[in-house]
């Protein structure tokens, strides 16, 4: 009977054993791949919160810059007032040599590139680019009213508007300011 106990024994060890042979290295692979898992699980969130940021950060840079082109075009819009007033006061007085000297001082700075004077029929009278002078407006921006009683503005390239600007005597428009402006990008802190 002590045989029989003592083999009993052995097959309950062996069998113990065995199993602990088997089931330990299985544990070990299973904890192992769920540590893999969960470290490349956890590098893809990362990964994927990142690029959320990286959109949400553009998103935010493209609200930031339309702000800052619609600050600049009211800016714009405002200086064209004055510069309306100050035109039409040498149209009046027919003197179009200075409202040429008006267009070059306005030409040095680096946001106008082009600056036109058009008759009330809508033709090019004066132009920094003299090439443009004697030619229909309408010619050479298509789709742009030239005719219209109040400024405008319209989107002719990234960055870039040509604005008209009515000249107004005392009942009727006496000629147009056309000119194209470059805005300036919005600096930022790095």
């Amino acid at each position: 009977m002590e045989n029989q106990d003592v083999s009993g024994k052995q097959e309950r060890r062996t069998a113990g054993a065995r199993f602990f042979r088997v089931a330990v290295p299985v544990l070990i692979l299973l904890l192992a791949g769920s540590m893999v898992l969960m470290y490349y699980a956890g590098e893809w969130r990362l990964r994927e919160a990142s690029e959320n940021a990286d959109r949400e950060k553009q998103r935010y840079e493209r609200f930031l810059d339309e702000q800052a082109l619609d600050i600049q075009r009211s800016d714009v819009r405002l200086f064209a007032m004055p510069l309306a007033w100050a035109i039409r006061r040498e149209l009046i007085q027919q003197n179009y040599g200075q409202v040429e000297e008006y267009f070059i001082e306005l030409i040095r700075h680096k946001q106008f590139r082009s600056v036109m004077l058009l008759d009330p029929d809508g033709t090019v009278r004066i132009a920094t680019d003299r090439k443009l002078q004697g030619n229909a407006f309408s010619t050479l921006y298509p789709g742009m009213d030239a005719l219209s009683q109040e400024v405008v503005s319209y989107s002719i390239s990234e960055g870039s508007s040509m604005f008209i600007v009515p000249v107004m005597g005392l009942n009727e428009r006496i000629g147009t300011i056309a000119f194209v402006y470059s805005f300036s990008r919005l600096l930022r802190p790095q």
